[in-house]
């Protein structure tokens, strides 16, 4: 399967480069703003504190006034405008960061792993106010009674996207693989749709970065997606108009996973099942 997996693919890559294959899909882009964010605020004392809807999200470690607590920014979107069967080929995240101490550092994007509130304490600053019913606090995903499996959050160690943010500016974190691959899991699984951690220099005093939240009156967060809307046939995996090589490159592609683009009959795994669909289809 290996040796003919590899031919395939590049037979299709050849297609594709040489005009044989074209995409008849229409791609459409649409902008969705921020349905929930909020900021995880570490205590040495264990209390919990929350900002779920300032006007700021923060992200970073503070100075010794705050006694070098850290903070994580929390983000999640709303995907039902895109149909459902869509295939996600681009995406970008707009933020714009409205206050920064320091230098410039990375801010990263790491897919959060449980579910999480947006309460309604509000603050100016990134010092919180004491955690309100529903609230994502660094202890609970719920205030009161829910917590993290892990204090601070449960989220994918590697990241998503990364950025360098300096001064006072907008800030877009370009597509990525995983930043697609985000976008399409939650598509096709809303419930599993927990957002994004924005993590900053954790390490550094004085390193927080400041972004205005989807409560602010101007410059609210935006995810800015491309898609291929559902095509009639699913074994039409990249919804291009045809079942031909490429398809059947992108099932062998990722054969023995659970990608859910080349998973056509959503059994969990990208096998011959999948495969015999895409040369029923051809």
């Amino acid at each position: 399967m290996s040796a003919l997996r590899h031919f395939v693919i590049a037979i299709a890559s050849l297609a594709c480069a040489t005009g044989l294959v074209t995409d008849r899909a229409t791609a459409t882009t649409v902008t969705v703003e921020s349905a929930a964010d909020s900021t995880l605020i570490s205590d040495p004392d264990g209390a919990q504190y929350a900002l779920g809807m300032a006007y700021q999200i923060y992200a970073g470690r503070v100075g010794d006034q705050g006694l070098g607590t850290l903070r994580r920014g929390l983000i999640r979107f709303d995907l039902s405008t895109i149909p459902a069967g869509s295939v996600v080929t681009s995406v970008q995240l707009k933020l714009y960061m409205s206050a920064t101490q320091g230098p410039t550092f990375n801010i990263s994007l790491h897919r959060a792993q449980q579910s999480w509130g947006e309460g309604a304490s509000f603050a100016f600053g990134g010092g919180g106010t004491p955690a309100q019913p529903g609230d994502a606090t660094w202890v609970n995903r719920f205030f009161p009674g829910e917590p993290w499996t892990t204090p601070g959050g449960n989220y994918e160690p590697v990241a998503s996207a990364t950025k360098s943010v300096a001064g006072i500016a907008w800030y877009s974190w370009a597509t990525s693989t995983r930043l697609v691959s985000d976008v399409q899991g939650w598509l096709n699984q809303p419930a599993a749709n927990y957002g994004w951690f924005v993590i900053g220099n954790e390490t550094t005093l004085q390193s927080v970065k400041r972004f205005d939240s989807r409560n602010s009156t101007v410059n609210q967060p935006q995810l800015i997606i491309t898609y291929n809307p559902p095509s009639a046939n699913p074994a039409d995996v990249n919804n291009d108009g045809f079942v031909n090589g490429v398809d059947l490159a992108i099932v062998l592609g990722a054969w023995g996973t659970s990608s859910p683009t080349a998973d056509i009959n959503n059994d969990g795994t990208v096998n011959g099942v999948d495969l015999a669909l895409v040369l029923a289809s051809w």
